[in-house]
């Protein structure tokens, strides 16, 4: 199963096919509501839409959100074995891995930030590597291990090779 496939259950949603899981529950939660006995948008349109239709309707909001949320355990688990594999495979966590890992995730740095409570900027400067632009070395160090824990990473490897990279360049710099 793939996005292609169920279309349909993302239009019954009225969304596109590359919504995110919290985008789908969240019209999935607005149409049952919109759609339930006690909605004042259903009560307006009593004379027009009769009970068995609005089950019907909520029965196919329903039967898509299930789909969906199928295509997402799916699309999940394709995910987790190829995030499996980059952490297996890496013996340094720098910004490039860190970014890489949390983009296959579909995380966006807006979320993370408002999330771990760390400024947007430092958590760009930390992705691309930008010592010199980070702060001290115990902020950015608590940010690192934010940031792994966010991911669900081992916060203590992460932490170490990243801070590793970053003492490196501040010693070449300072000189």
């Amino acid at each position: 199963m793939n996005r292609k496939d169920c279309k349909e259950h993302f239009e019954m949603l009225e969304l596109s096919t590359d919504a995110s899981p919290a985008e789908v529950k969240k019209a999935y939660i607005l149409l049952k509501d919109i759609y339930s006995n006690n909605s004042p948008a259903i009560m307006s349109m009593a004379d027009e839409v009769s009970d068995e239709q609005r089950e019907e309707v909520l029965q196919q909001i329903e039967d898509s959100y299930r789909i969906l949320s199928e295509l997402f355990s799916e699309e999940h688990n394709v995910v987790a074995k190829y995030v499996d594999k980059i952490i297996i495979d890496t013996t340094e966590f720098n910004g490039a891995v860190l970014k890489d890992i949390r983009q296959k995730l579909g995380l966006s740095l807006d979320d993370m930030a408002m999330d771990i409570r760390v400024q947007y900027q430092h958590l760009v400067n930390i992705e691309a590597d930008n010592f010199g632009e980070l702060p001290v070395a115990v902020y950015t160090r608590g940010y690192v291990m934010n940031y792994a824990k966010f991911l669900s990473l081992d916060p203590e490897v992460v932490v170490k090779s990243y801070m590793e990279n970053f003492c490196q360049y501040h010693e070449e710099n300072s000189k």
